[in-house]
């Protein structure tokens, strides 16, 4: 009777498993990015450096990014995301690579990456904000609620006046809000 219990107990778990291993290696994957390109974004978010090239968008870090649109008078963007998130990574490869919003982004506005689980300073309109202090100040006192959450800011001396886009954005709804912005 014991060896039945047993043997009942360790079809169920090799089912289970089985099971498991099927329904995680179904699901979609998000391509491959190169090293090369996540060190980038890494160092970005870090403060190390920002990246530029003809037919992709120049992210900055928030100290960097801040301090330029201010001084050219551009929308910020900021995109939050962490290493961890599907549509961070789905937005990063659709939404901004976009050949429109590449070029629209150049012209008008000045991007920062900002991962808020990688600890940091940022300088923000004369504040020196830990990588959680600028989350909460991006959210107007409030945390970050999910990933990707993207922050759309024009008059950087009214932090009164940044708005906040929760979620994935697809190119044309991000294309509706950067307008928005713009025209402002």
């Amino acid at each position: 009777m014991l060896r039945k219990i047993l043997f009942l107990s360790l079809i169920s778990t090799l089912a289970i498993g089985i099971s498991s291993y099927t329904y995680i290696n179904s699901q979609p994957k998000p391509a491959k990015k190169s090293a090369k390109k996540s060190s980038k974004s890494k160092k970005a978010a870090s403060g190390e450096t920002s990246t530029e090239s003809a037919n992709k968008i120049t992210w900055y870090n928030m100290t960097e990014g801040y301090a330029k649109a201010k001084k050219e008078k551009k929308v910020l963007i900021v995109d939050v995301y962490t290493d961890w998130c599907y549509w961070c990574k789905v937005m990063d490869r659709q939404t901004y690579e976009n050949k429109t919003i590449v070029n629209k982004m150049k012209e008008y506005a000045v991007a920062v990456k900002f991962n808020p689980e990688v600890n940091g300073n940022h300088t923000v309109n004369g504040q020196t904000l830990s990588s959680d202090q600028l989350g909460i100040y991006l959210n107007k006192g409030s945390r970050i609620p999910g990933y990707p959450n993207t922050f759309m800011w024009k008059d950087l001396t009214n932090s009164s006046k940044i708005e906040s886009y929760s979620g994935y954005l697809d190119t044309t709804v991000f294309n509706i809000y950067l307008n928005k912005m713009i025209q402002q």
